[in-house]
This record gives C-alpha cells, structure tokens and sequence, in this order.
C-alpha cells in the first residue's frame, strides 16, 4: 500500500492548534511524551501524525497514513487530505462519511457490498427498462406489459428460500452465489424467443438479486456500528442506483434496431468476473458467527408478540409503498414514450438528469437519520418525495422535469430512514426471514400496484400517467403510520433493541 503525506507548518505561537488529539474520521491517542499521536480508530490501515521542529526552529505537522479500498483509495486520500489539512475540519466528519469512525476492514466490506449492490441491481432493472422496446418486438399492448411486470415480482417466493437458507449457513455465501447465478439467467435473458420466455426468466434472475440485496443490507447493518447504519444503507442504495444508471447510460442501444435490447442482457455475463474479487474482502461478521450458534430457536423467535408486531408493521409499510413506488419505476419509460412523446435518447437523459440529484437525498436522508432520527426523515421524504412525483405524472412539458426533479431529490431519502428498520427489529437468526416475508407483502404491494396501473392505462385512461398519480395515495397513508407507530431506534445497539441477541457483545 502506498504511504501517503500531509505535511503543515505552523509557528510556535499556533503550538496550541496542533499539539492535542484528533477526535474526527481518525480517532487519536498520544503515543508516549512526545508530540506523536497515532490512531485509536479510522478507517486507515496505517496513521501516524508527528509535530517536529526543523533545525532552522521551523515547526511542522506530519501526517502520514496508508489505506485499501479497492479502485478509490486515491479519491479517499484526497478527501482525507482535505478533512485533515484544515484545523476547522479536522474533528468534524464529512459528509460522505458516518457521523462515527469506520475501521479499515468495515470500509472495505461497506465498499465490496456496494460493488455487489451495483451488479444485482443492474440485473433487477433491466425488465423494467427495457419493457417497452421488448413489447415492441413481441407486440404487447400495456396490459400484457403489466400482466409481464406483475409475474416478475414472484421473485421473492423463491429468494425467501435463499433468504432463510442465509440464516443458517451464512450471508456472505448466498451473497457471492446469487451474485453469479443473477448474471448467468440475466444473459439467458438474450435469448429470449417471447415475452412470457423472459417473464419466467426475470422471475429467477430477480429472485437471486432480491436475495443478494436484501442480505446485502443485512451483512452491512451487523458489520457497521449503531450510528452508521442508516448510512451504509444509503451507501448501499447508491451503488444500487448506479447500477441502474449503468442501464440506463445504455439505453440508447435499446432503440438501434427492433431487437436491439438484447444487448443489455446479454453484457451481464461479464459480472462473473468480479465474483472472486468481491469474495476477498466479504467476511461473515462477527455477530452472526456467533449468534447462528445461540441457544434461541425460531419458533421461540416467531412467537415473540415484539417481533410479530414489527413483522406487521413492516410488510404493511412495504406493501404501500411498493403501490406507487414500482409502478412509477416500471412505467416511466411507457409515459414518457407514449404519453408525453419522449424518444430514446430523451428517455436516458430524463432518467439520468433527475435520479442525480437523488444521491443527495439519499446521503442527507443516511446523516440525518443518524443524528436526527429515523421517523422525522421518513415522514418528511415519503410526503414530500411522494408528492412531487406524483405531480410530475400529471405535468406537460417542463414541468415534468420540475416536478420528477424534485421528488427524485427527496424521496430517496426513505430507503435509508425507513429501510433501516427491516434489519434492526429483528433478531440475527430471524433477519433474513423476516426481510423475506416482508419481501413477499413487498411484492404484493407492487403486484397490485403494476397490474392496477396496467389495467387502467388500458381501460379508464389513455395513459399511465393519471393511474401512477392515483398509487402515491399509498405512501402518503406510509407517513401517517410511521409518524405514530414507528419507534425511534437512532443510535441503539441491534442488542439493545432485540433482546434476544444478549449473548453477543460487542469487543
């Protein structure tokens, strides 16, 4: 690893600015007498910071720190330069950073999962964004697309297994395995001969990327500490929609020729060649090596009325939000083709010009779940985000941009505040079940979401746009709900919320 350098001179008189601890992205301690410190906690693999005096009585500042992240350590150090080159800067924490210190081996499991994340989610996506132009070649009307987008969402019946599967052996294998069974049904998808072929391939190749997202989620909650989980979830969602962005990027080949979409299937088969270096820095964390071999069973687990009150509350919340959120996802591009007129290369620059600003959403709606809670963020985003969408499905002209801008900028902001809670109400030896079932009302919400939108653009209306507008009542009864039966679980231990997990501690 490269050894890297900071280097400040100061005047005796500023001695006082310099010659204490760092309380910031590295935790400091004093190492003997001298002026040296090196790092209690930090995400560096090697810190050391040292005030000497030249012999011209020049004083200088040292810092020299090394660290691995595979492909941005370079983009890393120069954020860390620039945190610690400034004494205003130094104890407080970026905001691409957790408002806590990270480890060496966390950031680099935090950073493997994303690259993870960005794969599954570019299988997951490609249905969607490509329905349009496959109907086109097959010759399906609106209702046919959402009968086809309907059966897709079977997918959590057979990613359950692997989720409950994960609860036993462990996540990391189930991971890395789905991982590389989603790439190779995905370009099977090439080769589709009919639309209900790719249907029944999409049902797999989503149950393997449902199942390796949701334990994405589950292995960074367990690896991160209490007040940075809410974030890695954020970091998390946006190599998720990066990978969704990488399809859309791709879009334009879609619209080349009549079956020119197969294109984009056919390139996921190159997502093997990650598989093995993801597996080098993707570990089982400690609090499941030890909780799968607690004394606690799953029945004992099912019975207890806590966890199947969050059970409840949760596949609720999903369900309505999936109402509004996986129609307007599946059907964009079906009204922006067909009812506002949008070509191809508009479509792409729409979907990549307003998702943008939703890493802003989402990395504020991480932070501020993690300092001011996750029940103001959640209501705020799902009323806030949920409206402007919703608007933006009934706008013409600029006002489509205006509207999807907006609601694309605040409503990410849900899956970090909101989707927290579906790894922390529930025990290690029941998470992944638990995140299954939920998945299933998950889908439902998303079955009647699509086939209703479907339905309707089809019969009532001449478009989706009104039909999208009419789900977001689901998320606006969300907010309600969460306002009044949420807990609040910023800055808990998973112990100190589940019970049941006593045994393990925290060294």
């Amino acid at each position: 690893m490269r050894k890297r350098h900071l280097v400040t001179t100061f005047s005796a008189s500023e001695m006082a600015k310099f010659d204490h601890e760092i309380a910031g992205i590295v935790r400091e301690r004093r190492a003997g007498t001298a002026r040296s410190f090196q790092a209690e906690k930090s995400l560096f693999d090697h810190y050391q910071r040292d005030i000497v005096q030249s012999p011209d009585s020049t004083w200088y500042e040292v810092i020299e720190f090394t660290l691995y992240v595979p492909g941005i350590s370079w983009l890393l150090a120069l954020g860390i330069k620039r945190q610690l080159g400034r004494l205003k800067t130094r104890n407080l924490f970026p905001f691409w950073h957790p408002p806590t210190q990270l480890d060496s081996q966390t950031i680099r499991t935090v950073w493997t999962l994303i690259g993870i994340s960005f794969l599954n989610s570019y299988y997951a996506t490609l249905l969607g964004q490509l329905l349009t132009f496959t109907a086109r070649e097959f010759h399906n009307s609106t209702a046919t697309q959402g009968l086809v987008l309907g059966i897709s969402r079977l997918d959590i019946i057979p990613a359950l297994i692997l989720l409950s599967l994960a609860d036993r052996i462990g996540r990391t294998k189930i991971i890395l395995f789905s991982t590389a069974m989603g790439a190779l049904f995905s370009t099977l998808g090439a080769i589709s001969p009919n639309i209900y072929f790719l249907a029944g391939d999409q049902v797999v190749t989503k149950a393997f990327a449902t199942a390796s997202i949701l334990l994405i989620a589950i292995v960074s909650s367990e690896k991160v500490p209490a007040n940075s989980r809410a974030w890695s979830l954020a970091a998390l969602v946006i190599g998720s929609a990066l990978g969704a962005g990488a399809a859309a990027v791709m879009l334009p080949l879609a619209g080349l020729s009549v079956g020119s979409w197969r294109i984009l299937y056919a390139v996921s088969i190159f997502a093997l060649l990650a598989i093995k270096p993801f597996s080098k820095h993707l570990r089982e964390s400690r609090r499941f090596e030890v909780l799968s071999k607690a004394s606690y069973d799953i029945p004992q687990i099912k019975r207890s009325r806590k966890n199947r009150n969050a059970l409840v509350l949760l596949s609720a919340s999903t369900f309505l939000l999936n109402l509004f959120t996986i129609p307007a996802s599946q059907f964009r591009n079906q009204f922006l083709s067909h009812d506002r007129g949008f070509s191809a290369a508009a479509i792409s620059a729409f979907t990549l010009i307003t998702a943008a600003p939703g890493a802003i959403g989402l990395a504020l709606g991480g932070r501020l779940s993690e300092t001011r809670g996750r029940k103001l963020v959640s209501v705020a985003a799902l009323v806030l985000g949920s409206g402007g969408l919703m608007l933006g499905f009934l706008s013409h002209g600029a006002w489509i941009w205006i509207w999807a801008l907006a609601g694309s900028t605040v409503a990410p902001a849900i899956i970090p505040a909101l989707g927290v809670y579906l790894t922390e109400l529930f025990p290690t030896k029941y998470r992944g079940t638990a995140n299954g079932i939920i998945g299933i009302w998950a889908r439902i919400g998303s079955i009647v979401g699509v086939v209703t939108v479907g339905y309707l653009g089809s019969t009532l209306y001449s478009n989706v746009g009104t039909p999208l507008a009419l789900m977001g009542a689901g998320p606006l009864f969300l907010a309600v709900i969460v306002f009044f039966k949420f807990p609040e679980t910023k800055g808990l231990d998973l112990e100190t919320i589940n019970p049941e997990d006593s045994e393990f501690h925290e060294s």
